[in-house]
C-alpha cells in the first residue's frame, strides 16, 4: 500500500515522538517561603526614628527567598497571609499624598515574584478602590474565599483560590480573611462587599480546588490561631476573628496553614494532619515549610512535613526590591520629617496603660474636639513614643497613633460606658491585692486595651473583670446607667 505524503510524514512524526512518560514517583521535596503582616515594610528603615535598621523588611526577607530558590530550584512556592498596604509612613505617603505611581508595596512584592497572597483586614483601611488597584497591579493572584460582592449578592469579591504548579506537582492555594472587616471598615466596604465566616468558605473552597486538580492544599489566611476576638461575634453578628486552628482541625484536606494577623511567631505546629506556621509580622522572619510529597496509588501525598524560621536580622538587602522603593523611600523621608508644631516639654507615651498621660490626653483631646463629643477613646499604641522637647514631625504624631482608623460618634448610656471600661480592663490579670505588681493578660494585645477621656474612674484589678470599675466620675458627679 502506497500512503499519501501526508500520511507519510505523520506516521514518521508520530514514530519519532517520544513517548509521554509518567510522573516521577520519587518523593519531592516542596518548599513554601512565607511572610506575613508586612504593613508597608518595603525597606530596612524605620520612618519613626528616621534611620536604618537592621532586623526586618522585605528587602532583607528577598535574599532570603533568593537564597531558598537557589538551594531548591523549581519547588519554591512564595505565600503571604495578608495585611500588606497599610501600616507605617511610607504606606501612608503611597495611599495618600504621592498617588501617581505603581503602588510600591506590590512592585517590591512582584520583584520577589510572590505566587499568591490573602487579603488583609487592613488592605481595606484606603477603600475599596485603593485595593482594587493595588490587585490589578500585582503579577501574583490576590485570594479570600470568604469575601463576596454585594451586588449581585454572594459573588467571590476576589479569587477565592488558585493553583500553582511545581515540579508537576499541583498545589491549591486558598486565602482567607478575617471577617472583623465588617467593624473595623464598615464605612469603607458599606454597600460593596460582605464578610463569610472563614470556616465554611475554606471547606467548600477545599471542594472545588481538589476537584480541579490540586494534589495538595495550602491555606493562607489573615486570621490569628486561636486568640479571643478583639469584638462581640453575639452582639455584632460578625463571625469569630481568629480561626486557624480551626481550619485546621475541622476542614479536612488541609496539608498546611499559613496565619497571620495576631503579630506573632510560630515555627510550626501540628493538628490532625495539617501543619501550621506564622513567620514574625514586618517581614522580621521569613517560615520555610518543607513539604515532602510522595506519588502512591496513582496520587500525590504529603508524607512528611516540617518547618522553620530565619530571621531577616543581618541578611543583606536585595538591590532589584530595593530599587522599586527608591523614589517611595525618598518623599516618604521628606514627608515624615516635616516639622508640624513644637513643645517646651518632653512628652512620653511609656506609662500610658497605668495613668493618666498628657500625650494620650493629646490623642483623645483632638478626637473629642474634632467629634465635638462628651467622651473620646483610644489604645495605647506605641508605648515608647516620645515627643519634645522641640520641633514635632509627622514621624512622632505617625509613631503614636500608627493607624488609619476612621473616626465615629456613637451615643451610649451609662451603663454602656462602665460596661465598655470592664471589657477593657481585660488586659490585666486578676492579682491577689491592690498593691500586687501589674500582669497582663498575654492573650490580649496592648491595642485592645482602650483608654476614656471626659470622665475619671479606677480600675481595680484585684478585681474580677466586670466588678473592676470602682469609681466612675463626669464632671465630679458619679455617672449614672441611665446617663
Amino acid at each position: 500500500m502506497r500512503l499519501h505524503p501526508s500520511h507519510a510524514a505523520l506516521s514518521l512524526a508520530l514514530a519519532c515522538a517520544p513517548a509521554q512518560l509518567p510522573r516521577s514517583t520519587q518523593p519531592t521535596d516542596l518548599v513554601i517561603a512565607t511572610t506575613t503582616d508586612v504593613h508597608g515594610r518595603i525597606t530596612a528603615w524605620d520612618y519613626y526614628a528616621n534611620r536604618p535598621e537592621a532586623i526586618r523588611g522585605l528587602t532583607r526577607a528577598a535574599t532570603i527567598v533568593d537564597s531558598v530558590r537557589t538551594a531548591n530550584p523549581g519547588r519554591v512556592i512564595l505565600l503571604d497571609a495578608g495585611d500588606l498596604l497599610q501600616g507605617n509612613p511610607l504606606a501612608y505617603v503611597a495611599a495618600r499624598v504621592s498617588t501617581d505611581r505603581v503602588n510600591p508595596i506590590i512592585a517590591a512584592m512582584n520583584a520577589m515574584h510572590y505566587d499568591a497572597s490573602a487579603i488583609g483586614n487592613h488592605e481595606y483601611n484606603y477603600g475599596v478602590p485603593y485595593l482594587d488597584s493595588a490587585v490589578k497591579q500585582a503579577t501574583f493572584p490576590f485570594l479570600s474565599a470568604n469575601t463576596y460582592r454585594v451586588d449581585p449578592a454572594d459573588v467571590h469579591a476576589y479569587r477565592p483560590w488558585t493553583i500553582i504548579d511545581r515540579a508537576g506537582i499541583k498545589v491549591g492555594v486558598i486565602g482567607a480573611t478575617t471577617p472583623g472587616v465588617t467593624l473595623w471598615d464598615a464605612e469603607n466596604i458599606k454597600g460593596r462587599l460582605r464578610f463569610g465566616d472563614i470556616i465554611p468558605a475554606v471547606r467548600q473552597a477545599v471542594q472545588e480546588v481538589r476537584g480541579a486538580g490540586a494534589d495538595i492544599v495550602v491555606v493562607t489566611a489573615h486570621s490569628g490561631l486561636s486568640e479571643p476576638s478583639s469584638y462581640d461575634t453575639v452582639t455584632t453578628g460578625a463571625p469569630s476573628e481568629n480561626v486557624a486552628a480551626r481550619i485546621a482541625r475541622e476542614v479536612p484536606g488541609i496539608d498546611l496553614v499559613l496565619y497571620g494577623h495576631s503579630h506573632k511567631e510560630m515555627r510550626g505546629t501540628t493538628i490532625g494532619q495539617t501543619l501550621l506556621i506564622q513567620p514574625k509580622n514586618w517581614a522580621t522572619s521569613v517560615d520555610v515549610a518543607h513539604l515532602t510529597v510522595s506519588r502512591s496509588g496513582g496520587q500525590w501525598r504529603v508524607t512528611e512535613k516540617r518547618s522553620d524560621l530565619v530571621q531577616a536580622a543581618d541578611h543583606a538587602e536585595d538591590p532589584a526590591v530595593l530599587r522599586t522603593a527608591d523614589a517611595i523611600h525618598r518623599e516618604t523621608v521628606a514627608y515624615v520629617t516635616t516639622p508640624i508644631g513644637s513643645t517646651p516639654e518632653r512628652w512620653s507615651a511609656d506609662s500610658a496603660r497605668v495613668k493618666d498621660t498628657p500625650l494620650i490626653d493629646f490623642v483623645l483631646e483632638t478626637e473629642r474636639k474634632a467629634a465635638g463629643s462628651d467622651l473620646a477613646s483610644t489604645a495605647a499604641f506605641s508605648t515608647d513614643a516620645t515627643m519634645g522637647p522641640g520641633p514635632i514631625t509627622i514621624s512622632q504624631v505617625a509613631h503614636l497613633y500608627p493607624y488609619d482608623n476612621t473616626l465615629r460618634v456613637v451615643r451610649i448610656t451609662g451603663r454602656q460606658l462602665r460596661e465598655y471600661l470592664e471589657f477593657s480592663s481585660r488586659y490585666y490579670r486578676t492579682v491577689p491585692s491592690p498593691t500586687a505588681p501589674l500582669e497582663t493578660d498575654p492573650q490580649i494585645a496592648g491595642y485592645n486595651f482602650d483608654i476614656v477621656s471626659g470622665v475619671d474612674y479606677v480600675i481595680d484589678v484585684s478585681r474580677p473583670v466586670g466588678f473592676r470599675i470602682m469609681r466612675l466620675d463626669y464632671k465630679g458627679r458619679p455617672v449614672l446607667d441611665t446617663d
